[in-house]
């Protein structure tokens, strides 16, 4: 372990929680996986562990005081330190930092280190349970996903009030395992390309309407960045979304399931494999009518529908050895429709989420999902932000 983290450099936020303690067994692991490691306290914090416990563990001087005279060695240390920081994690993350960071507040040495840093920043929450589900708390929880910040936990288990319910931390090794993955982590998917599919198609009825679907795209977005991020050569072909692309990665446009079939079958032979992450539609319009259809007196209209391309089944038969991962969003029946999909379409996994949850998948910034192989395990992932459930669907395309 000693050289798993050798050169990185781990700033260490520890606010005022009661699991604090926990933060001690993280600091002394990273440093013995080789990291420096700089620790900053909140005055809370200190309350509950002593600074000089942290300066022991870390071989560094604590910082809970930016104008500290064991600092004077150092010019402007929130700035110095935070410039060759690999990686900046806050353990315990309480509902306090997590509000005063998703409002850009920089009033202790801790949070002002935190503006200076332009490293990953993990946050590892833990606080009592009404705490953590208070729509303030998430709504702060779900700015700091989408600006980047990622979150390890919290899990469900013994609080220190009593109750075993959301709000606990995560275990010091996972917080370990965490940092290691995130800062010596191969790109193990360089040389691969891959192609992902996202969002909805619409399917036009008149120049004003179209039949489509609630998808947001989150979930094939997260996938083409996490891919992208690991070393993937990564075009997607994203349906009508609000979303800004991910970095360095090709983005092909496209309106209709028409479209999308042409867009996938153009791209299906310079790809190693395919995560056809889309909510394609199903139905379209028989005949799109060229001028917008007048709601008249009739207190009914049919409106004719015919079936769209079935991309899947198109490449079932020029697969070859490509790899082929489908979803399969379901309201009911959740594994026999994703078993059923898997085996009729020929893929290699199929991964099932529930949408008829209103905590994951349409529109959230979270997933829980079920991912099927075609020899019929299941590798279930807990309820994550859909970067993490992305990179763990990832895991089986290498």
């Amino acid at each position: 372990m000693q050289s798993m983290l050798k050169d990185k450099t781990i700033i260490v936020g520890v606010c005022g929680g009661i699991a604090a303690y926990k933060a001690c067994d993280v600091v002394s692991k990273l440093t013995q996986a080789g990291a420096e490691v700089w620790v900053t306290v909140t005055k809370e914090a200190a309350q509950l562990v002593t600074p000089l416990t942290f300066r022991t563990l870390s071989r560094n001087p604590v910082i809970l005081d930016l104008f500290a005279d064991e600092l004077a060695q150092i010019p402007v240390p929130h700035i110095s330190i935070t410039d060759r920081a690999d990686l900046f994690m806050i353990i315990p993350a309480t509902a306090n930092i997590i509000g005063k960071i998703a409002q850009g507040i920089a009033d202790d040495p801790l949070t002002t280190m935190l503006m200076a840093a332009t490293c990953p920043k993990v946050l590892c929450p833990a606080m009592n349970n009404n705490m953590w589900n208070n729509p303030l708390v998430q709504e702060n929880v779900n700015k700091l996903n989408k600006l980047g910040y990622k979150f390890l936990g919290p899990e469900v288990g013994h609080l220190a009030c009593e109750k075993d319910d959301i709000g606990r931390m995560v275990e010091p090794q996972t917080i370990i395992d965490a940092a290691i993955k995130m800062l010596s982590q191969a790109k193990d998917l360089d040389g691969q390309r891959i192609l992902v599919t996202a969002g909805p198609t619409y399917e036009d009825l008149d120049p004003v309407r179209f039949i489509g679907n609630r998808s947001s795209g989150k979930m094939g977005y997260a996938l083409a960045q996490a891919a992208a991020e690991r070393g993937a050569e990564v075009t997607l072909i994203s349906g009508p979304t609000k979303l800004t692309p991910p970095e360095n990665v090709k983005l092909i446009q496209v309106k209709s399931a028409l479209d999308m079939q042409k867009a996938v079958l153009a791209n299906f032979k310079q790809t190693d494999s395919l995560i056809m992450a889309a909510a394609v539609s199903d139905f379209a319009p028989e005949k799109m009518q060229t001028q917008k259809i007048k709601k008249g007196k009739s207190k009914s209209r049919l409106v004719k529908l015919s079936k769209t391309p079935d991309i899947l089944a198109d490449l079932r038969k020029i697969k070859g050895k490509k790899k082929i991962i489908g979803f399969a969003a379901e309201t009911e029946n959740l594994m026999a429709g994703a078993k059923q999909k898997l085996k009729d379409k020929g893929l290699d996994f199929i991964v099932a989420n529930d949408v008829s949850r209103t905590d994951i998948g349409f529109d959230s910034d979270y997933n829980e999902v079920k991912i099927i192989s075609r020899q019929g395990q299941v590798f279930p992932s807990q309820k994550l932000p859909k970067l993490d459930v992305a990179n763990i669907i990832l895991d089986h395309v290498r």
